[in-house]
C-alpha cells in the first residue's frame, strides 16, 4: 500500500469514527448534560451541545475554558480532516466514482452539488458556513477536492468554527441570564430566533 493510500485509508477511518461517537452521544445525552457534560462536548461538540453549555457556565456549572478546550480543537480538526479527504480523493469525487463507504462518510452528491456554490461565493460560503444551518464537513470535502488552497481554506474555516463557538456558547450564556431575570418564555424565545437565523443564512448560502 502507497504512502496515499495509507493516508486515504486512516483519514476515512477517522472520519468513521468520529461519526460514530457523536452519534452514540445521542442517547447518552441526558446522563452526560447531568454528569459529565465536557465529555458531552468531547463526543458531540455542536452548536446545540455549545448553547447548552453557555447555560451552564452562566449557571457555575461548567467551566468556560474547559469547554472552549474541548471543543475548538475538535470543532476545526474534525472539519479539516474532510477537506484533506476531499483532496485525497478529488478524482474519484469529480467521475462520481466513490462506491460503499467512501461514499457515503464523504458524501459525494452533496459535494458535487456544493462544488458550484463554494466556486462562486468562495471564502465567504467557508466563514459563514460555519453559522448556518450549514454541513461544514461537506462544503470542507467539496473546497478539498476543488480549486481552494490550504492557506484560503483553513484560515477562514478556522476563524468561522472560533467564532461559530463563541457565538452559541455566548447565546447560550445571555439566554440563561434572560431565564434567571425574567422568563422561562424569554429564553425559548431566544433560541427560536437563532434556529430560525441560522436556517435562513443557510438558505442563502445555498442559493446560486
Amino acid at each position: 500500500m502507497t504512502k496515499k493510500a495509507r493516508l486515504r485509508v486512516a483519514l476515512l477511518w477517522f472520519a468513521a469514527v468520529r461519526f460514530v461517537i457523536g452519534l452514540a452521544a445521542i442517547p447518552l445525552a441526558p446522563f452526560l448534560y447531568r454528569e459529565h457534560f465536557i465529555v458531552l462536548v468531547l463526543m458531540r461538540p455542536t452548536k446545540e451541545v455549545l448553547l447548552a453549555a453557555g447555560f451552564l457556565v452562566k449557571a457555575g456549572k461548567v467551566d468556560l475554558i474547559a469547554v472552549l478546550a474541548a471543543a475548538v480543537p475538535l470543532m476545526i480538526l474534525g472539519v479539516w480532516q474532510f477537506y484533506y479527504l476531499g483532496r485525497a480523493y478529488r478524482e474519484e469525487i469529480r467521475k462520481g466514482e466513490m462506491p460503499g463507504i467512501q461514499g457515503r462518510i464523504l458524501g459525494t452528491e452533496k459535494v458535487k452539488k456544493i462544488t458550484k456554490t463554494l466556486d462562486k461565493k468562495g471564502s465567504k460560503l467557508v466563514f459563514l458556513g460555519r453559522l448556518a444551518v450549514f454541513s461544514s464537513a461537506v462544503v470542507a470535502t467539496a473546497a478539498g477536492a476543488g480549486k481552494m488552497q490550504p492557506r484560503e481554506f483553513l484560515p477562514y474555516d478556522g476563524a468561522g468554527a472560533v467564532a461559530s463557538a463563541g457565538l452559541a456558547i455566548g447565546a447560550g450564556y445571555f439566554l440563561g441570564h434572560a431565564y434567571e431575570k425574567a422568563s422561562p418564555v424569554l429564553s425559548v424565545v431566544g433560541v427560536a430566533a437563532l434556529v430560525v437565523a441560522a436556517i435562513l443564512l443557510g438558505r442563502y448560502l445555498n442559493k446560486d
